[in-house]
């Protein structure tokens, strides 16, 4: 006699946090956004181009060469960039990303978020977290001043 099947489980409920509103996201983005574009001039803001995501960034205002990079071509070399990602608000420190040294500099608040080698992974703001990234993105620009790109 053959025996019978066992009884497949029942799916586990669902034990991670509801998505994080969008509406809340898209002021995060809006927020992160006017913070890159108070460093504009001197650096250039301008839309990142990533298709069918907001996107921003600021780079240097004129083309440099990075050694070693680029195949020598110069480049307007970003200092930051915010992306609109689906459960986050992605901020990009190429300061950081470029001088393990300024990373040392950044507040331990603002180094939770980080995730990978130079993307912040936020989802929400306060005064202490706005203050952060204003002072990683004067960081950057006295980097970039000291490297002769500004």
């Amino acid at each position: 006699m053959a025996k019978p099947a066992k009884a497949k489980p029942k799916t586990k409920a669902q034990t991670h946090a509801p998505a994080q509103d969008s509406d809340s996201l898209e002021k995060v983005y809006s927020e992160i956004e006017a913070i890159l574009k108070r460093h504009a001039p001197p650096f250039r803001f301008e839309d990142l181009g990533v298709r069918n995501k907001k996107s921003a960034h600021i780079t240097v205002p004129k083309p440099m060469v990075v050694p070693g990079s680029y195949g020598g071509k110069p480049v307007h070399v970003p200092l930051a960039a915010v992306i609109l990602q689906k459960g986050y608000v992605g901020l990009y420190l190429m300061c950081v990303y470029m001088n393990n040294e300024a990373k040392k500099k950044l507040s331990p608040n603002l180094m939770k978020l980080l995730q990978g080698k130079s993307c912040f992974h936020v989802k929400k703001l306060d005064d202490a977290l706005r203050d952060d990234i204003e002072a990683a993105l004067q960081l950057g620009t006295k980097t970039y001043k000291e490297r002769g790109w500004l």
